[in-house]
């Protein structure tokens, strides 16, 4: 018996293997092709396996007796032996108020996301979203009471797995802190979970990229306009979530782009998000200010002002947590 997390199978366009859930059941066969449909159904699924889950001791020399081999449906009376614990791997921060199992749900269900939007399946995509946008709200709204620091928030793994989700997280968290209305709040979440969306349709070489030349950081900055068409007119949104995908590189000052958008003239949900993502990268080393724990990452918001955000927002953001978090992220994954 093999686990495989379902961020795992997208990687296949057709299963070299057959999958089953943790009952001994067979959800995929191998060779069957994995539309976003598939992977949308799997995705419910807690524990799949790539081969059938073994039977309990007692039953297991039966079944190593049959001359010919027995499928696991063959045995109607017999309870499958139960998974042990899960163990989860590095990618959960264990530190974090948000559940171990929510972490990985939220991945999962991220992954499953990206997948359905690769395959041009934008309802599929559009349902997967409000799904982790449910379980964001649901989660955030749990535990922010007991919340001091920003790392407890934070869940880990490759980036582009968690940016998006470490995004709607902490603009869900701004949301309920500024006393948001409900709407807005789930709003929050869903722009969040879709700013980066134009990225899916840049060049890999682009994306792949260490450094950028001149040209290729203008191909990169068409992302945010190539997002904005994806929300608008193949998935239907409202504008102001499109708005984010749009202006979520515009700074404060009129210094961003696509189009030097300056204080008031960049929308409301946007300032939000595009603070939160700023600092997700800063935690995620992805910026130029190279950080060891959020506290410096805090230090380097405040520095970077309102040059970048507007003040009450930013000003909010810090007093938000406790300034004194040393926590180092590389620490929290071992």
């Amino acid at each position: 018996m093999e686990r495989i997390p379902v961020e795992e199978l997208i990687k296949f366009k057709m299963l070299p293997f057959d999958v089953y859930n943790e009952n001994g059941e067979k959800l995929i066969d191998a060779g069957e092709i994995l539309t976003s449909g598939k992977l949308l159904q799997i995705s419910q699924y807690d524990v799949l396996y790539k081969s059938a889950p073994k039977l309990k001791n007692r039953h297991q020399e039966q079944y190593e007796k049959q001359d010919e081999p027995v499928g696991i449906n063959s045995f109607e009376n017999i309870e499958p032996e139960r998974p042990k614990e899960i163990i989860f791997d590095k990618t959960v921060n264990r530190k974090s108020k948000i559940k171990a199992q929510s972490q990985v749900d939220m991945k999962s269900y991220y992954a499953t996301t990206m997948f359905a939007l690769k395959e041009n399946a934008n309802q599929d995509a559009i349902q997967m979203v409000d799904e982790i946008k449910d379980k964001i709200l649901t989660d955030v709204q749990a535990v922010l009471p007991d919340v001091k620091y920003c790392s407890q928030l934070k869940l880990l793994g490759s980036y582009n797995d968690c940016h998006a989700l470490n995004t709607a997280i902490l603009a869900t968290a701004m949301g309920y802190r500024l006393n948001y209305e409900e709407d807005v709040i789930e709003k929050l979440a869903q722009a969040a979970l879709l700013h980066d969306i134009g990225m899916t349709r840049l060049p890999k070489e682009i994306l792949e990229k260490i450094t950028l030349s001149q040209q290729d950081n203008k191909i990169f900055q068409r992302h945010t306009q190539i997002g904005y068409k994806i929300l608008k007119y193949e998935m239907h949104l409202p504008e102001d979530i499109c708005l984010v995908a749009l202006e979520h590189h515009e700074n404060n000052d009129g210094s961003g782009y696509p189009f030097k958008l300056s204080g008031e003239q960049i929308s409301p949900l946007t300032r939000v998000v595009a603070l939160c993502s700023f600092f997700d990268d800063l935690t995620s080393n992805k910026t130029t200010h190279k950080v060891k724990n959020t506290k410096e990452a805090l230090r380097i918001m405040l520095e970077v002002g309102t040059k970048r955000f507007q003040a009450a927002l930013l000003y909010q953001f810090v007093n938000m947590y406790n300034y004194n978090d040393l926590e180092a992220y590389e620490d929290m994954a071992q």
